[in-house]
């Protein structure tokens, strides 16, 4: 499977397993295909004017744990590394007491965040308005 699908499957299963957090979820659009050209340089400057950072972690789980802020994953399939800027990446968010990971595929990404949910602070986050 390519890396989007590992990532839509994770995102699948994360909502169906813990519902009460579908909206602490956010996705960084480094990973986003433009179109080329001129176009794809005009929504980078737009999205980086905006807030976007050079990479940033792939997922981000807004959700407080016993020993962290929130939860940082770099997806990758099963042909690709994390680069040397990810990693840099994730080591900056450890050091400011996020846990952070690269995951090959879904099952480490499941992995993962079944472990870290282990000790969430909130039991049951006050529901958003749909």
């Amino acid at each position: 499977m390519s890396e989007f699908q590992e990532q839509k499957t994770l995102i699948a299963w994360f909502r169906a397993q813990y519902p009460q957090y579908e909206k602490c979820i956010r996705l960084s659009l480094n990973g986003i295909n433009l179109p080329p050209g001129k176009t794809a340089a005009i929504m980078i400057n737009q999205m980086k004017s905006q807030g976007m950072v050079k990479s940033e972690s792939d997922l981000f789980f807004a959700i407080p744990n016993m020993e962290y802020h929130g939860l940082f994953i770099e997806m990758k399939d099963f042909e690709k590394k994390a680069t040397p800027e990810q990693q840099k990446y994730l080591d900056f968010m450890q050091s400011l007491q996020y846990e952070a990971a690269v995951c090959v595929g879904a099952e480490a990404a499941k992995e993962v965040i079944t472990n870290y949910m282990k000790t969430s602070l909130i039991a049951k986050p006050i529901p958003l308005d749909s």
